[in-house]
């Protein structure tokens, strides 16, 4: 076990352990600040969207953005009671939060099933809309990861296993992964494939994996890319951008980079986008960040890119302070699942990379993703709330704010 913490403490590029000079609580509320201001930027966002949305269905904006509030508030609920599990009722969890996602994931090749642009991964749900299974199957593959790590990687029990229970282990995420695939969402399914990676970076598997998996992913890329029409004129566009017609295949990403470019500076000012208005597709969505950064500019811009640095920054912290395999590769598995999912997103709108269909994480519209998200970070909070020292902080918060609401109150009588 201590080999392979020490291995993955230095691919993070720290010593392994927890060091007594670092304050114990500052990953989580580091990891909670950046959660809490990416949210209010992407509601703040999505609200401005939605009363063009609204307004063109001939509906009310604050009603519907009051639907969204409340998956919202259901995401936080979640947060926070998956930031007050132990590691021990995260490792019961594994197993069925992933087979139950990818139960709801096989609904959509049932007349449950709806289709957006081609993407087939959505299920219909009666009184609340539709919702993306594909979405939990990250949170169940991160928890999934860090069991099977924790159970069988450490020590070299891998090797010893019998084949037969290799293939067992394996076969439930790739069931996942190939029905998520077999609904159409290449997207969804290159950030499972980061985000297994990233976990079995941190549970130590040998470099000559990476490059056989990462050689298969490459080719069935390619591949899903040639048999697709959709997706080939998308990878088009990107290596010509100036060559595809403007009102046809290359009018997203153009109005996208507008979009950015008319912000400047400062941006155009809060709900006061051009863009929205019939002219960005998907401004909700996939094309949130070109929406923020016209409306509050280069600084905005920026300033995601920042809370989305310091969240990354505190998921690193939570890894190294981390004396159990568990944690680090299940936090590893989140980390460069939100992480890279975001910097694939800015890619995309920046024109870095072809369109994609990943949305931005917190910032861009859908209840499945913000709630998954959310799930994910209150676990990541759990374990930095067991970080060497913290819970003793945190036991000693609520006596710390008595004491001081009580000297308060008693100089105020002293005064009377």
């Amino acid at each position: 076990m201590g080999r392979v913490l020490r291995r993955a403490a230095r691919r993070i590029g720290g010593p392994d352990g927890p060091r007594d000079a670092d304050h114990s609580l500052l990953s989580y509320y580091a990891l909670l600040l950046a959660t809490v201001l990416l949210l209010t930027l992407g509601l703040m966002t999505v609200f401005s969207v939605q009363q063009v949305v609204s307004a063109a269905r001939e509906r009310d904006a604050v009603v519907d953005f009051s639907k969204y509030l409340i998956f919202a508030g259901v995401g936080l609920i979640g947060m926070w009671g998956m930031s007050l599990l132990s590691e021990r009722a995260l490792r019961y969890l594994a197993i069925p939060v992933l087979v139950g996602a990818t139960a709801l994931q096989s609904l959509v090749f049932t007349p449950l099933g709806t289709c957006t642009g081609g993407n087939c991964n959505w299920v219909e749900v009666p009184g609340i809309g539709t919702a993306q299974p594909s979405e939990f199957i990250k949170v169940g593959l991160s928890l999934y990861t860090g069991l099977i790590a924790a159970r069988w990687f450490a020590e070299g029990r891998w090797q010893r296993l019998h084949w037969l229970v290799k293939t067992a282990a394996a076969l439930l995420p790739a069931a996942a992964i190939a029905l998520v695939m077999g609904g159409g969402d290449l997207g969804t399914v290159i950030i499972l494939g980061v985000l297994l990676a990233g976990a079995g970076w941190m549970a130590g598997l040998a470099k000559r994996w990476f490059v056989t998996i990462g050689a298969a992913g490459a080719a069935l890329f390619v591949f899903a890319s040639v048999i697709s029409l959709n997706r080939r004129t998308r990878i088009l566009v990107w290596l010509h951008p100036d060559r595809d017609d403007p009102l046809d295949i290359g009018y997203q990403p153009k109005h996208a980079r507008w979009a950015m470019a008319t912000g400047g500076w400062r941006g155009v000012g809060p709900g006061s986008s051009r863009q929205k208005w019939g002219y960005l597709t998907q401004a909700e969505s996939d094309y949130a960040y070109a929406v923020l950064g016209e409306e509050l500019g280069l600084v905005g811009a920026l300033l995601v890119i920042v809370l989305f640095a310091v969240l990354g920054w505190a998921l690193a912290r939570i890894i190294r302070r981390s004396n159990s395999l568990y944690a680090s590769v299940v936090v590893g598995g989140i980390m460069v699942w939100i992480i890279g999912q975001a910097i694939i997103n800015m890619a995309v709108v920046t024109n870095l990379l072809p369109v994609l269909g990943v949305p931005l994480p917190l910032i861009s519209q859908g209840g499945s993703a913000l709630i998954s998200v959310l799930l994910a970070i209150g676990i990541a909070l759990s374990f930095a709330r067991r970080e060497p020292g913290a819970q003793q902080a945190l036991r000693s918060r609520p006596g710390a704010v008595r004491r001081t609401l009580a000297v308060i109150s008693t100089r105020r009588r002293n005064r009377a």
